[in-house]
């Protein structure tokens, strides 16, 4: 039996109320913070009732775990095409694909997980499971497109795939907030291009 048309259309409203809250949350949560973040802030910016918001979410916590799943999902996402890359230089084109959505204004997952990352120590335990476990899968990713990468035949002496990758991954995350208190000059990629050269030195085989 076919759906009334007027019941798909409260169920793409449904969906877009609630494609809206999660929207909206996401712009605050990685611009105040998840502290900053009322629910009042998030139900004044969608205009929405308290009702229509406990009609999708239990609260403010739910919220931003839906949100973080959100972000994570789109960064596996962005790694899936990146593993279909044939170039040699996997890392550079990681690092300029995911430079080039942060900085679009549109993509707002690294400023989020950034921004809850640092606010870590006062989310809930299930928040903080969601972002070690992706922190441990970014720098396994790192890794395996370490050694993937053609730029990476050698590296300095003394310096493992697993510090190289969490150098590379400490420097995106501290020049994203660096920039956002003193912007440089010079734009991210710029920098990632310049540890690129950096660590792709001649002294020693790949560990």
């Amino acid at each position: 039996m076919q759906a009334p048309a007027g019941s798909f259309a409260m169920s793409r409203k449904s969906t877009d109320t609630k494609e809206r809250i999660l929207s909206t949350a996401t712009n605050l949560f990685s611009s105040h913070g998840y502290t900053a973040t009322s629910i009042d802030d998030i139900l004044n910016a969608v205009g929405i009732t308290k009702g229509a918001f406990y009609h999708y979410f239990n609260g403010k916590e739910s919220l931003c775990e839906a949100a973080l799943d959100e972000a994570i999902a789109a960064y596996h996402g962005l790694a899936d095409l990146q593993e279909k890359e044939e170039t040699g230089a996997k890392l550079s084109v990681w690092l300029g694909r995911l430079i080039e959505r942060q900085t679009s204004g549109e993509w707002l997952y690294c400023r989020l997980i950034g921004r809850l990352t640092i606010e870590s120590g006062g989310l809930s335990a299930a928040m903080q499971d969601k972002l070690k476990s992706f922190w441990q899968w970014c720098q396994s990713f790192h890794e395996l497109l370490i050694r993937q990468s053609s730029t990476f035949k050698t590296v300095p002496a003394g310096i493992d795939v697993s510090t190289l990758a969490r150098l590379f991954i400490a420097a995106h995350f501290g020049a994203m907030w660096l920039d956002r208190c003193a912007p440089s000059e010079q734009d991210m990629l710029k920098i990632c291009e310049s540890l690129l050269l950096l660590a792709g030195g001649r002294a020693g085989p790949i560990a």
